[in-house]
């Protein structure tokens, strides 16, 4: 089953800038549902130099964590089952187009591909947040930025140090303006833009006034919309952040799913809140966790092979919407072709406090009507062939 994947894009903080801080270092850490996350530093864009390295060891060498480092001067023998063995990757800032062609050089550009889909968090700060989008910036020489084709995991560009250096910021507009990269986002120094696969879940900061902007052409000018932020160094904020997690809401939707198909009932109730609701794609309500407790009983008691399939989610606020398909074999006692059933589904959950408060299936059940219908009558005829043997 697919995790969704996470990139943290930073303007200018962590470690290697606010080492007396490290409110973005652990908001990353504490992503990861380990008591000790296995963090690795690259520092490609700064052409891995012992200097950055050894502040980023003599940050987290304090923190509950497995630091490491990958460095192209001295690589593992396998580069790609190291990457993947990771809870998180951090690029250092530096140079973006080192990044690019180094990684290029060493097949690492679909190795990242390939773990962000895996779920491992891939996280960066100013050249190191640049490489995961589309469009990235580059100075071939002073005074002068060009477009950077980058990995293109998010879509668009982005300007780290937004509010620090008025230059570049001058040169992103411009380069927008011109068409030569898509809108993108601005990140101030201790902004740090949380990604869930290609949408902006969060702008979390470790300082105070700081936050991300959406940067678009609008009518050949340049429109900038302040984000919405969390500022990690106050406490209601930092518990809005725990309690309306977006990673735990997909999680919950998709452990409720994994409980379905292992016919986990007890799971099943566990995950349900006391006033759940059950909604079927005709429309009929099953309120309450005791009554969906018999609900599904009976349900997987006539399909004891019943499993869902994913195959897409999208997540919106506090609903995960799942898209896939349903598939079961009524248990007959001459079970027939005609008893199983393999059709499209898609499923609404509705979250609040790592519980499903909604569930919602809508498919088109007439093929399982039917099969339940079929083996109605047929027990039926059963009933009355032994009656007739006695």
């Amino acid at each position: 089953m697919r995790k969704p994947g996470q990139i943290i894009a930073l303007g200018g903080g962590m470690f290697s800038m606010e080492s007396d801080n490290g409110m973005l270092d652990k908001y990353i850490l504490n992503l990861v549902p380990k008591e000790k996350p296995k963090i690795c530093f690259m520092g490609t864009a700064s052409n891995d130099g012992i200097e950055y390295r050894d502040m980023f060891y003599n940050f987290f060498n304090k923190m509950k964590c497995e630091p490491s480092h990958l460095s192209f001067l001295d690589q593992p023998k396998n580069i790609e089952k190291f990457i993947l063995s990771q809870d998180i990757i951090h690029v250092g800032g530096g140079n973006t187009s080192l990044i690019i062609d180094t990684w290029k050089k060493f097949g690492v550009d679909k190795i990242m591909r390939k773990a962000w889909r895996s779920g491992v968090i891939l996280t960066g700060m100013s050249a190191g947040a640049i490489c995961w989008f589309q469009d990235g910036i580059t100075n071939p020489s002073p005074g002068k930025l060009n477009r950077l084709p980058c990995l293109g995991l998010l879509k668009g560009s982005f300007c780290p140090h937004y509010d620090d250096k008025v230059e570049l910021k001058r040169s992103f507009h411009k380069l927008i303006l011109d068409g030569v990269i898509a809108d993108g986002i601005g990140a101030e120094d201790g902004a740090a833009v949380h990604y869930l696969d290609d949408k902006i879940i969060r702008v979390v900061t470790s300082r105070p006034g700081v936050t991300a902007y959406s940067v678009k052409k609008v009518k050949n000018k340049i429109v900038e919309t302040a984000l919405d932020s969390v500022y990690l160094g106050k406490e209601s904020d930092i518990e809005h952040v725990q309690n309306n997690s977006p990673i735990e809401i997909f999680t919950t939707a998709i452990s409720y799913i994994e409980k379905i198909n292992e016919h986990d009932i007890k799971g099943i109730c566990e995950l349900m809140s006391d006033d759940h609701i059950f909604i079927d794609s005709l429309g009929m309500v099953i309120k309450g966790k005791k009554e969906m407790s018999n609900a599904w009983k009976m349900f997987l008691k006539w399909f004891p092979d019943y499993n869902i399939t994913i195959m897409n989610t999208v997540l919106t606020d506090d609903t995960v919407g799942i898209f896939g398909i349903a598939s079961g074999t009524f248990n007959s006692d001459d079970i027939d072709i005609s008893d199983n059933f393999e059709i499209p589904g898609a499923w609404r959950a509705k979250v609040k406090d790592k519980q499903i408060t909604e569930w919602q299936a809508i498919a088109d059940n007439e093929a399982v009507r039917d099969i339940i219908k079929s083996n109605g009558v047929k027990s039926m005829f059963r009933s009355k062939m032994k009656s007739k043997s006695f």
